[in-house]
């Protein structure tokens, strides 16, 4: 059989599309860095990208984002529409509430991939994150929320995947002992908290745990300022909402599913 030659530029541009949608938008050197590629190269790339349609550059900050043709490519694959009617209505109305931007994620391989956002709503959001965004299993709030509260069994399995792993942000998954105290602990107050510095803001992030007839479905999250939101705040006013908007998601889910079972009888 003849051997195809594989076009090594194709896949460096498709890296590019993959790693700025997770991103939501970014700069050119952003981009480089992170997949490692020389910045001439990424941005020709990206400039042909910007010239197929599917990648928009801002002349003014040289900022760079997914274009709506990206959706195209998503054509013919089976999302979790359930997100769109049973948590989307729920989330729309928590971020118009708290202004600050929502996320729905779900367990996708190794790690959480944010289904749904309010980010593109939420006039707080300075870095705007979009659906398809991959985040860690244990380095994140909304990763651990995941990992405290599925099954025993999958919970073993995903950490013998992550030990595995090379990426900085599972390295803790090496210390299981640790691993198992972090995730004891979100088990007993029901959610759990992370802080990401970037530039010179530093963010906040809180999430919950999404059931669905006593099993863990989504992880809801908000992000936030840091210093905007005391630890007062955190506790009274955000949580209970989080909570509140976790549990009707939850029900908008059931609903639906036995509608769903219903019809098809």
């Amino acid at each position: 059989m003849h051997k195809v030659r594989i076009s090594t530029t194709t896949i460096k541009a498709l890296s590019i599309l993959e790693q700025l949608n997770a991103l939501g938008e970014a700069r050119n050197s952003e981009i480089a860095d992170a997949l490692e590629l020389p910045r001439p190269t990424c941005y020709r790339l990206l400039q042909t990208l910007c010239e197929a349609g599917m990648v928009l550059n801002d002349s003014n900050t040289h900022v760079y984002r997914p274009a709506e043709r990206v959706l195209a490519l998503s054509c013919g694959f089976e999302q979790e529409t359930w997100v769109s009617v049973c948590a989307k209505p729920h989330m729309k109305e928590l971020g118009a509430e708290l202004l600050w931007p929502i996320a729905i994620a779900t367990l996708s391989g190794p790690s959480m991939v944010l289904r749904e956002t309010t980010d593109p709503d939420s006039p707080l959001a300075v870095r705007r994150y979009l659906p398809g965004r991959r985040v860690g299993l244990l380095s994140t709030a909304t990763g651990r929320v995941y990992m405290a509260y599925c099954s025993a069994q999958q919970r073993d399995i995903l950490i013998q995947v992550l030990q595995k792993s090379r990426k900085p942000e599972d390295f803790s998954s090496r210390n299981p002992a640790a691993v198992a105290r972090r995730l004891r602990k979100i088990r007993q107050t029901g959610f759990d908290t992370s802080r990401l510095q970037r530039e010179s803001i530093t963010w906040g992030a809180m999430a919950v745990p999404v059931f669905a007839r006593g099993q863990i479905l989504a992880s809801l999250s908000a992000r936030y300022i840091r210093k905007a939101v005391t630890r007062a705040a955190e506790k009274d006013k955000l949580l209970p909402r989080l909570q509140e908007t976790a549990k009707r998601i939850g029900a908008s889910f059931e609903a639906s599913s036995s509608e769903s079972m219903m019809a098809a009888v």
